[in-house]
Protein backbone atom coordinates (compact mmCIF):
# COMPACT_ATOMS: atom_id res chain seq x y z
CA UNK A 1 0.00 0.00 0.00
CA UNK A 2 2.83 2.47 1.19
CA UNK A 3 4.54 2.88 -2.40
CA UNK A 4 0.96 3.25 -4.21
CA UNK A 5 0.28 5.93 -1.72
CA UNK A 6 4.14 7.16 -2.34
CA UNK A 7 3.51 7.37 -5.97
CA UNK A 8 0.53 8.72 -5.78
CA UNK A 9 1.80 11.67 -3.85
CA UNK A 10 4.76 12.10 -5.80
CA UNK A 11 2.43 12.33 -8.99
CA UNK A 12 0.03 15.22 -6.71
CA UNK A 13 3.29 17.01 -6.53
CA UNK A 14 4.70 17.11 -9.70
CA UNK A 15 1.08 18.19 -10.92
CA UNK A 16 1.00 21.28 -8.11
CA UNK A 17 4.48 22.21 -8.45
CA UNK A 18 3.39 22.28 -12.86
CA UNK A 19 0.48 24.02 -12.58
CA UNK A 20 1.32 26.40 -9.54
CA UNK A 21 4.53 27.56 -11.08
CA UNK A 22 2.36 28.14 -14.57
CA UNK A 23 5.45 26.95 -16.56
CA UNK A 24 7.28 30.04 -15.45
CA UNK A 25 10.70 30.21 -17.64
CA UNK A 26 13.87 30.53 -15.51
CA UNK A 27 15.18 34.16 -16.88
CA UNK A 28 18.26 32.37 -18.30
CA UNK A 29 18.34 34.91 -21.14
CA UNK A 30 20.49 35.42 -23.94
CA UNK A 31 23.19 37.68 -24.26
CA UNK A 32 22.45 41.56 -26.03
CA UNK A 33 25.54 41.44 -28.11
CA UNK A 34 24.05 37.56 -29.21
CA UNK A 35 23.97 37.58 -32.78
CA UNK A 36 21.41 37.86 -34.76
CA UNK A 37 19.61 37.39 -38.64
CA UNK A 38 20.42 40.26 -40.29
CA UNK A 39 17.83 39.16 -43.26
CA UNK A 40 15.04 41.41 -42.56
CA UNK A 41 11.99 41.26 -44.44
CA UNK A 42 10.93 45.58 -43.63
CA UNK A 43 13.76 48.37 -43.40
CA UNK A 44 13.22 49.49 -40.05
CA UNK A 45 12.81 53.19 -39.37
CA UNK A 46 15.27 55.20 -37.99
CA UNK A 47 13.96 55.33 -34.43
CA UNK A 48 13.79 51.31 -34.36
CA UNK A 49 17.23 50.73 -35.98
CA UNK A 50 19.15 53.47 -33.81
CA UNK A 51 17.73 53.81 -30.62
CA UNK A 52 19.66 55.69 -27.39
CA UNK A 53 18.97 54.46 -24.13
CA UNK A 54 18.08 56.52 -21.06
CA UNK A 55 21.49 58.51 -20.24
CA UNK A 56 23.11 57.52 -17.06
CA UNK A 57 25.75 59.14 -14.71
CA UNK A 58 29.11 57.97 -13.39
CA UNK A 59 31.68 59.19 -11.52
CA UNK A 60 35.30 59.01 -12.54
CA UNK A 61 38.55 59.71 -10.46
CA UNK A 62 41.03 62.28 -12.78
CA UNK A 63 44.16 64.05 -11.65
CA UNK A 64 42.81 67.51 -11.01
CA UNK A 65 39.71 66.38 -8.94
CA UNK A 66 39.56 63.54 -6.78
CA UNK A 67 35.81 62.39 -7.84
CA UNK A 68 33.99 63.86 -11.44
CA UNK A 69 30.72 63.01 -12.65
CA UNK A 70 30.15 62.54 -16.31
CA UNK A 71 27.30 61.16 -18.57
CA UNK A 72 26.97 58.06 -20.58
CA UNK A 73 25.15 57.75 -23.61
CA UNK A 74 24.66 54.71 -25.02
CA UNK A 75 22.81 53.96 -28.52
CA UNK A 76 21.66 50.24 -29.31
CA UNK A 77 21.83 49.50 -33.10
CA UNK A 78 19.60 46.90 -34.62
CA UNK A 79 21.53 43.74 -36.54
CA UNK A 80 22.24 45.01 -40.16
CA UNK A 81 22.66 49.00 -39.55
CA UNK A 82 25.18 51.04 -38.23
CA UNK A 83 26.06 54.33 -37.21
CA UNK A 84 28.43 56.81 -38.69
CA UNK A 85 31.12 58.14 -35.74
CA UNK A 86 32.00 61.65 -37.33
CA UNK A 87 28.17 62.67 -37.55
CA UNK A 88 28.03 62.44 -33.50
CA UNK A 89 27.76 65.57 -32.39
CA UNK A 90 27.00 66.18 -28.53
CA UNK A 91 26.99 70.00 -27.66
CA UNK A 92 25.40 71.99 -24.48
CA UNK A 93 22.26 74.51 -24.74
CA UNK A 94 24.60 77.45 -25.83
CA UNK A 95 25.89 75.25 -29.15
CA UNK A 96 29.37 74.75 -27.50
CA UNK A 97 30.97 71.30 -28.58
CA UNK A 98 30.83 69.14 -24.91
CA UNK A 99 34.16 67.15 -24.57
CA UNK A 100 33.29 63.06 -25.44
CA UNK A 101 34.90 60.47 -25.11
CA UNK A 102 34.07 58.29 -28.66
CA UNK A 103 35.41 55.09 -29.29
CA UNK A 104 37.26 54.23 -32.49
CA UNK A 105 34.73 52.15 -35.12
CA UNK A 106 34.93 50.03 -37.77
CA UNK A 107 36.76 51.45 -41.04
CA UNK A 108 34.24 51.07 -43.95
CA UNK A 109 33.88 52.65 -47.35
CA UNK A 110 30.46 54.20 -47.38
CA UNK A 111 28.46 55.30 -50.83
CA UNK A 112 27.71 57.90 -49.23
CA UNK A 113 30.88 59.41 -46.98
CA UNK A 114 33.56 57.50 -48.54
CA UNK A 115 35.95 56.08 -45.97
CA UNK A 116 34.40 56.17 -42.41
CA UNK A 117 34.48 54.52 -39.18
CA UNK A 118 31.07 53.13 -38.39
CA UNK A 119 29.53 50.83 -34.78
CA UNK A 120 27.46 47.93 -35.16
CA UNK A 121 25.57 46.55 -32.79
CA UNK A 122 26.15 49.05 -29.55
CA UNK A 123 27.90 52.26 -28.78
CA UNK A 124 29.06 53.61 -25.55
CA UNK A 125 29.76 57.59 -25.41
CA UNK A 126 31.27 59.14 -22.26
CA UNK A 127 30.52 63.00 -22.20
CA UNK A 128 31.90 65.63 -19.43
CA UNK A 129 29.06 66.89 -17.13
CA UNK A 130 28.34 70.51 -17.94
CA UNK A 131 28.41 71.95 -14.24
CA UNK A 132 26.29 75.33 -15.26
CA UNK A 133 22.34 75.43 -14.98
CA UNK A 134 22.70 77.78 -18.79
CA UNK A 135 24.36 74.66 -20.23
CA UNK A 136 21.25 72.31 -20.17
CA UNK A 137 19.70 70.85 -21.77
CA UNK A 138 22.27 69.08 -23.87
CA UNK A 139 21.33 68.25 -27.34
CA UNK A 140 22.52 65.37 -29.04
CA UNK A 141 22.67 64.59 -32.97
CA UNK A 142 23.22 61.26 -34.63
CA UNK A 143 23.33 59.18 -38.09
CA UNK A 144 23.22 56.07 -39.68
CA UNK A 145 22.64 53.76 -42.22
CA UNK A 146 21.19 50.90 -43.42
CA UNK A 147 23.56 47.88 -44.72
CA UNK A 148 21.49 47.22 -48.13
CA UNK A 149 21.94 50.98 -48.81
CA UNK A 150 19.07 52.81 -47.05
CA UNK A 151 20.45 56.08 -45.29
CA UNK A 152 18.57 57.84 -42.70
CA UNK A 153 18.65 62.18 -42.25
CA UNK A 154 20.32 62.72 -38.80
CA UNK A 155 18.19 62.10 -35.55
CA UNK A 156 18.75 64.58 -32.57
CA UNK A 157 17.56 64.23 -28.95
CA UNK A 158 17.75 66.50 -25.59
CA UNK A 159 19.40 65.37 -22.22
CA UNK A 160 17.41 67.39 -19.55
CA UNK A 161 18.65 67.52 -15.92
CA UNK A 162 15.13 66.47 -14.75
CA UNK A 163 16.35 62.55 -16.89
CA UNK A 164 19.07 62.74 -14.72
CA UNK A 165 17.89 63.63 -11.38
CA UNK A 166 20.01 66.02 -11.22
CA UNK A 167 19.84 69.37 -9.22
CA UNK A 168 22.66 71.98 -10.07
CA UNK A 169 21.76 74.76 -8.09
CA UNK A 170 20.96 72.72 -4.25
CA UNK A 171 22.96 69.38 -4.22
CA UNK A 172 25.98 69.93 -2.03
CA UNK A 173 29.00 68.35 -3.34
CA UNK A 174 29.86 65.84 -0.13
CA UNK A 175 26.27 65.48 0.76
CA UNK A 176 25.82 62.56 3.17
CA UNK A 177 23.70 59.52 1.83
CA UNK A 178 20.36 59.45 3.18
CA UNK A 179 19.95 56.62 5.53
CA UNK A 180 17.57 53.76 5.10
CA UNK A 181 14.28 53.64 6.90
CA UNK A 182 14.63 50.67 9.84
CA UNK A 183 13.01 47.52 8.42
CA UNK A 184 10.85 45.91 10.89
CA UNK A 185 10.06 42.29 11.51
CA UNK A 186 7.57 42.00 8.80
CA UNK A 187 10.20 42.59 6.22
CA UNK A 188 12.33 40.02 7.49
CA UNK A 189 9.73 37.14 7.39
CA UNK A 190 8.40 38.28 3.73
CA UNK A 191 9.25 35.47 1.27
CA UNK A 192 10.31 36.55 -2.34
CA UNK A 193 8.04 35.94 -5.17
CA UNK A 194 10.37 33.32 -6.51
CA UNK A 195 13.29 30.99 -6.09
CA UNK A 196 15.78 29.74 -8.46
CA UNK A 197 16.36 25.50 -8.34
CA UNK A 198 19.18 25.23 -10.49
CA UNK A 199 17.50 26.18 -13.96
CA UNK A 200 14.54 26.33 -12.52
CA UNK A 201 12.49 29.28 -11.33
CA UNK A 202 9.21 28.44 -9.26
CA UNK A 203 7.10 31.06 -7.56
CA UNK A 204 7.75 30.40 -3.73
CA UNK A 205 4.16 29.68 -2.88
CA UNK A 206 4.61 26.30 -5.20
CA UNK A 207 7.05 25.19 -2.87
CA UNK A 208 4.96 25.83 -0.04
CA UNK A 209 2.16 24.08 -1.56
CA UNK A 210 4.90 21.18 -2.02
CA UNK A 211 6.25 21.11 1.74
CA UNK A 212 2.58 21.03 2.96
CA UNK A 213 1.92 18.22 1.57
CA UNK A 214 5.01 15.83 2.01
CA UNK A 215 5.09 17.30 5.67
CA UNK A 216 1.55 16.65 6.12
CA UNK A 217 2.15 12.92 4.66
CA UNK A 218 5.11 12.18 6.49
CA UNK A 219 3.48 12.83 9.81
CA UNK A 220 0.44 10.89 8.40
CA UNK A 221 3.04 8.07 7.98
CA UNK A 222 4.19 8.88 11.51
CA UNK A 223 0.93 8.36 13.18
CA UNK A 224 -0.42 5.28 11.12
CA UNK A 225 2.57 3.24 12.75
CA UNK A 226 1.88 4.41 15.88
CA UNK A 227 -2.25 3.43 15.57
CA UNK A 228 -2.80 0.89 12.57
CA UNK A 229 -5.15 3.10 11.49
CA UNK A 230 -5.08 4.18 7.13
CA UNK A 231 -3.89 8.24 8.22
CA UNK A 232 -2.11 8.32 4.93
CA UNK A 233 -4.93 7.05 2.93
CA UNK A 234 -7.13 9.26 4.26
CA UNK A 235 -5.09 12.14 4.07
CA UNK A 236 -4.19 11.58 0.07
CA UNK A 237 -7.82 11.95 -0.35
CA UNK A 238 -8.78 14.87 2.03
CA UNK A 239 -5.76 16.35 -0.03
CA UNK A 240 -7.71 15.39 -3.38
CA UNK A 241 -10.83 16.76 -2.54
CA UNK A 242 -9.10 19.77 -1.33
CA UNK A 243 -7.97 20.94 -4.63
CA UNK A 244 -10.90 19.83 -6.15
CA UNK A 245 -13.03 22.44 -3.88
CA UNK A 246 -10.29 25.10 -4.22
CA UNK A 247 -10.42 24.67 -8.07
CA UNK A 248 -14.27 24.55 -8.45
CA UNK A 249 -14.91 26.98 -6.11
CA UNK A 250 -12.21 29.19 -7.90
CA UNK A 251 -14.29 28.45 -11.72
CA UNK A 252 -17.61 28.98 -10.27
CA UNK A 253 -16.27 32.68 -8.90
CA UNK A 254 -15.08 33.56 -11.98
CA UNK A 255 -17.00 31.42 -14.33
CA UNK A 256 -18.32 34.28 -16.48
CA UNK A 257 -14.16 34.45 -17.56
CA UNK A 258 -14.63 30.68 -19.17
CA UNK A 259 -17.73 31.02 -21.18
CA UNK A 260 -18.19 32.96 -24.26
CA UNK A 261 -21.20 33.13 -26.87
CA UNK A 262 -19.79 31.08 -29.69
CA UNK A 263 -19.44 27.23 -29.24
CA UNK A 264 -16.03 26.96 -30.01
CA UNK A 265 -14.95 29.26 -27.63
CA UNK A 266 -17.44 27.98 -24.98
CA UNK A 267 -15.66 24.46 -25.58
CA UNK A 268 -12.20 26.35 -24.52
CA UNK A 269 -13.40 27.85 -21.71
CA UNK A 270 -14.56 24.57 -20.20
CA UNK A 271 -11.37 23.27 -21.36
CA UNK A 272 -8.97 26.78 -19.57
CA UNK A 273 -11.18 25.14 -16.69
CA UNK A 274 -8.69 22.34 -16.21
CA UNK A 275 -5.73 24.22 -16.87
CA UNK A 276 -4.45 25.04 -13.66
CA UNK A 277 -1.39 26.94 -15.28
CA UNK A 278 -3.20 30.03 -14.32
CA UNK A 279 -2.88 29.55 -10.64
CA UNK A 280 -6.62 29.86 -9.84
CA UNK A 281 -7.39 28.40 -6.51
CA UNK A 282 -9.12 29.66 -3.43
CA UNK A 283 -7.34 28.70 -0.51
CA UNK A 284 -10.49 28.70 2.00
CA UNK A 285 -12.42 26.66 0.17
CA UNK A 286 -10.02 23.94 -0.43
CA UNK A 287 -9.34 23.88 3.08
CA UNK A 288 -12.88 23.42 4.03
CA UNK A 289 -13.27 21.02 1.44
CA UNK A 290 -10.38 18.95 2.57
CA UNK A 291 -11.41 18.89 6.35
CA UNK A 292 -15.37 18.20 5.14
CA UNK A 293 -14.28 14.97 3.72
CA UNK A 294 -11.70 14.16 6.54
CA UNK A 295 -14.69 13.80 8.93
CA UNK A 296 -17.26 12.43 6.36
CA UNK A 297 -14.50 9.41 6.13
CA UNK A 298 -13.20 9.09 9.55
CA UNK A 299 -17.66 9.66 10.78
CA UNK A 300 -17.80 6.27 12.25
CA UNK A 301 -13.56 5.35 13.38
CA UNK A 302 -12.55 7.72 16.32
CA UNK A 303 -9.11 6.98 16.26
CA UNK A 304 -9.08 7.80 12.09
CA UNK A 305 -10.15 10.67 12.58
CA UNK A 306 -7.42 12.17 15.39
CA UNK A 307 -5.08 10.74 13.32
CA UNK A 308 -6.47 12.62 9.96
CA UNK A 309 -6.91 15.69 11.32
CA UNK A 310 -3.27 15.89 13.07
CA UNK A 311 -2.20 15.26 9.41
CA UNK A 312 -4.32 17.83 8.12
CA UNK A 313 -3.64 20.53 10.59
CA UNK A 314 0.21 20.24 9.96
CA UNK A 315 -0.32 20.90 6.01
CA UNK A 316 -2.45 23.39 6.44
CA UNK A 317 -0.71 25.42 9.00
CA UNK A 318 1.97 25.48 6.70
CA UNK A 319 0.33 26.57 3.80
CA UNK A 320 -1.49 29.40 5.50
CA UNK A 321 1.97 30.43 7.09
CA UNK A 322 3.39 30.34 3.60
CA UNK A 323 0.10 32.17 2.27
CA UNK A 324 0.54 35.04 4.74
CA UNK A 325 4.14 35.66 5.12
CA UNK A 326 3.99 35.94 0.93
CA UNK A 327 1.50 38.06 1.09
CA UNK A 328 2.64 40.18 3.95
CA UNK A 329 2.25 43.71 3.35
CA UNK A 330 5.77 44.32 3.56
CA UNK A 331 6.22 42.71 0.00
CA UNK A 332 3.70 45.38 -1.48
CA UNK A 333 5.66 48.13 -0.55
CA UNK A 334 7.58 48.14 -2.99
CA UNK A 335 7.90 51.35 -5.45
CA UNK A 336 8.23 51.29 -9.43
CA UNK A 337 11.09 51.58 -11.11
CA UNK A 338 13.24 54.89 -11.16
CA UNK A 339 15.07 53.91 -14.45
CA UNK A 340 13.46 55.74 -16.96
CA UNK A 341 12.90 52.90 -20.20
CA UNK A 342 12.67 53.29 -24.15
CA UNK A 343 9.72 52.32 -25.83
CA UNK A 344 9.29 50.66 -29.08
CA UNK A 345 8.44 53.86 -31.01
CA UNK A 346 11.86 55.26 -29.32
CA UNK A 347 10.75 57.26 -26.76
CA UNK A 348 11.70 57.59 -23.19
CA UNK A 349 9.06 56.95 -20.59
CA UNK A 350 9.49 56.83 -16.88
CA UNK A 351 7.26 54.27 -15.20
CA UNK A 352 6.07 57.17 -12.44
CA UNK A 353 4.60 59.06 -14.68
CA UNK A 354 1.56 56.35 -14.75
CA UNK A 355 0.60 57.43 -11.57
CA UNK A 356 -2.70 58.43 -11.01
CA UNK A 357 -4.11 55.52 -13.18
CA UNK A 358 -4.07 51.58 -12.16
CA UNK A 359 -0.99 49.92 -13.78
CA UNK A 360 -0.09 46.27 -15.02
CA UNK A 361 3.33 45.51 -15.31
CA UNK A 362 4.20 42.98 -18.09
CA UNK A 363 7.74 41.47 -17.91
CA UNK A 364 8.04 38.91 -20.76
CA UNK A 365 10.52 37.82 -23.84
CA UNK A 366 9.87 36.24 -27.52
CA UNK A 367 11.46 33.26 -25.94
CA UNK A 368 9.24 32.32 -23.26
CA UNK A 369 6.46 30.48 -23.76
CA UNK A 370 3.96 31.13 -21.37
CA UNK A 371 4.82 34.98 -22.33
CA UNK A 372 3.57 34.07 -25.58
CA UNK A 373 0.40 32.31 -24.57
CA UNK A 374 -0.87 35.46 -21.92
CA UNK A 375 -0.19 38.14 -24.85
CA UNK A 376 -3.54 38.07 -26.86
CA UNK A 377 -5.57 37.78 -23.13
CA UNK A 378 -3.37 40.87 -21.48
CA UNK A 379 -4.05 42.76 -25.22
CA UNK A 380 -7.87 42.08 -25.07
CA UNK A 381 -8.08 43.39 -21.59
CA UNK A 382 -5.90 46.68 -22.62
CA UNK A 383 -8.79 46.97 -25.09
CA UNK A 384 -11.36 46.10 -22.72
CA UNK A 385 -10.35 48.19 -19.59
CA UNK A 386 -9.18 51.50 -21.07
CA UNK A 387 -9.19 52.73 -17.79
CA UNK A 388 -6.00 50.43 -17.04
CA UNK A 389 -2.36 50.93 -18.48
CA UNK A 390 -1.00 48.30 -19.53
CA UNK A 391 3.03 47.87 -19.61
CA UNK A 392 5.03 45.11 -21.36
CA UNK A 393 8.72 45.33 -20.54
CA UNK A 394 10.71 42.98 -22.97
CA UNK A 395 13.74 41.52 -20.63
CA UNK A 396 16.74 41.37 -22.73
CA UNK A 397 16.70 41.35 -25.61
CA UNK A 398 17.61 43.71 -28.65
CA UNK A 399 15.07 46.21 -30.20
CA UNK A 400 15.39 43.80 -33.31
CA UNK A 401 14.14 41.01 -31.74
CA UNK A 402 11.44 42.81 -30.30
CA UNK A 403 10.08 44.68 -33.42
CA UNK A 404 9.44 41.49 -35.61
CA UNK A 405 7.67 39.75 -32.65
CA UNK A 406 6.09 42.60 -32.49
CA UNK A 407 4.90 42.41 -36.21
CA UNK A 408 3.19 39.20 -35.02
CA UNK A 409 1.76 40.11 -31.72
CA UNK A 410 0.33 43.63 -32.35
CA UNK A 411 0.69 46.22 -28.89
CA UNK A 412 0.80 49.66 -28.86
CA UNK A 413 4.36 51.08 -29.21
CA UNK A 414 4.08 53.36 -26.78
CA UNK A 415 3.49 50.95 -23.97
CA UNK A 416 6.09 48.12 -25.04
CA UNK A 417 9.24 49.13 -23.19
CA UNK A 418 13.11 47.47 -23.92
CA UNK A 419 15.13 46.39 -20.83
CA UNK A 420 18.21 44.53 -22.78
CA UNK A 421 20.18 44.97 -19.14
CA UNK A 422 16.88 43.31 -17.17
CA UNK A 423 16.91 46.05 -14.64
CA UNK A 424 13.21 45.95 -14.24
CA UNK A 425 13.73 42.32 -13.15
CA UNK A 426 16.56 43.71 -10.67
CA UNK A 427 14.48 45.64 -9.27
CA UNK A 428 11.63 43.06 -8.22
CA UNK A 429 14.27 40.63 -7.53
CA UNK A 430 12.28 38.32 -10.21
CA UNK A 431 13.86 35.13 -11.55
CA UNK A 432 11.32 33.43 -13.81
CA UNK A 433 9.55 34.99 -16.89
CA UNK A 434 6.15 35.89 -17.02
CA UNK A 435 5.93 38.25 -14.31
CA UNK A 436 2.73 40.61 -13.70
CA UNK A 437 2.78 43.38 -11.37
CA UNK A 438 -0.48 45.19 -10.17
CA UNK A 439 -0.26 48.67 -8.59
CA UNK A 440 -3.11 50.77 -8.18
CA UNK A 441 -3.99 54.50 -8.89
CA UNK A 442 -1.65 55.84 -6.01
CA UNK A 443 1.65 53.51 -7.15
CA UNK A 444 0.84 50.76 -4.61
CA UNK A 445 1.80 47.47 -5.24
CA UNK A 446 -1.63 45.32 -5.03
CA UNK A 447 -0.56 42.04 -5.92
CA UNK A 448 1.93 39.66 -8.26
CA UNK A 449 2.28 36.90 -10.78
CA UNK A 450 4.58 35.02 -11.66
CA UNK A 451 3.97 32.72 -14.42
CA UNK A 452 0.65 32.63 -17.42
CA UNK A 453 -2.62 34.72 -16.67
CA UNK A 454 -5.37 33.66 -17.89
CA UNK A 455 -8.91 35.57 -18.56
CA UNK A 456 -10.01 34.70 -15.00
CA UNK A 457 -6.72 35.24 -12.85
CA UNK A 458 -6.12 38.67 -15.11
CA UNK A 459 -9.55 39.55 -14.03
CA UNK A 460 -9.03 38.91 -10.24
CA UNK A 461 -6.11 41.18 -10.17
CA UNK A 462 -7.85 44.05 -12.10
CA UNK A 463 -10.58 43.85 -9.73
CA UNK A 464 -7.94 44.30 -6.77
CA UNK A 465 -6.49 47.20 -8.70
CA UNK A 466 -9.67 48.84 -9.78
CA UNK A 467 -12.57 47.81 -9.04
CA UNK A 468 -14.91 49.79 -11.13
CA UNK A 469 -13.63 48.25 -14.18
CA UNK A 470 -14.83 44.62 -13.89
CA UNK A 471 -17.87 43.22 -13.88
CA UNK A 472 -17.21 39.79 -11.77
CA UNK A 473 -18.47 38.96 -9.10
CA UNK A 474 -15.97 38.88 -5.46
CA UNK A 475 -13.98 35.83 -4.78
CA UNK A 476 -12.21 35.11 -1.75
CA UNK A 477 -8.63 34.91 -0.72
CA UNK A 478 -6.86 31.97 -3.29
CA UNK A 479 -3.56 30.58 -3.34
CA UNK A 480 -1.30 33.23 -5.56
CA UNK A 481 1.82 31.77 -6.71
Amino acid sequence: MRPRLFASTALLSALLLSGAGAWAQPLGLPSLNSQADSTQGDVLSAEQAFILLPPALSAIKTEDKPEEKQLTLHWQIAPGYYLYRDQIRISDAQGQSLKAEIPQGKTLTDAFFGTVQVFHQQLAVQVALPTRAEQWPLQLQWQGCAEIGVCYPAQQASVTTQQLRLNLDTEPENAAPASAPPQSAAHWLALPPSVLLGPIALPTMALIVFIALFASQWWARRLQLRSGQPVESALLQATIAGLLGARLTYVAQWWPEYGSESTADHLSGLLRMFDIRDGGWNLWAGVLAALFWTLWRSRQQAALRRGSLQALAVGTLILIAGYAMRTWPATQNMPLPRTPFVNAAAQTVDLSSYKGQPLVINLWASWCPPCKREMPVMAQAQKEHPGVRFVWINQGEDAAKVMRYLQTMPLPASQVLLDPQQLASQHWQQRGLPSTYFYDASGQLQGMRMGELSRASLAEHLRGIAPASTKTRDSGPRIQP
